[in-house]
């Protein structure tokens, strides 16, 4: 689970990448906001070690919108890396 930052960097579930974004935290979900479209020409890909945050779309989906660069899901699906997981990455 993820407390609010601003200036995230979130590793896109199921993709080699990740994208900045600010996280929110409203009740028992997590609002990812990016800072403009999820596409696979703007993730940052080959320094996945940068990352501070994972998203996840399982077990829920919640509410994406990738062109809109807007996620909604459950706070256990946001999660802050550590550098032990960064390294496994």
């Amino acid at each position: 689970m993820a407390k609010a930052h601003m200036g995230a960097r979130v590793m896109y579930c199921g993709h080699d990448g990740w994208f900045a974004a600010d996280i929110y935290r409203v009740g028992n979900v997590n609002v990812v906001k990016a800072n403009g479209p999820i596409e696979g020409g703007n993730l940052i890909r080959g320094r996945n070690h940068e990352a501070t945050h994972h998203m996840a779309d399982f077990p829920e989906a919640g509410c994406w919108d990738p062109r809109r660069g807007f996620f909604v899901v459950p706070e256990k699906q946001v999660r802050v890396l550590s550098a032990k997981t960064k390294r496994a990455a």
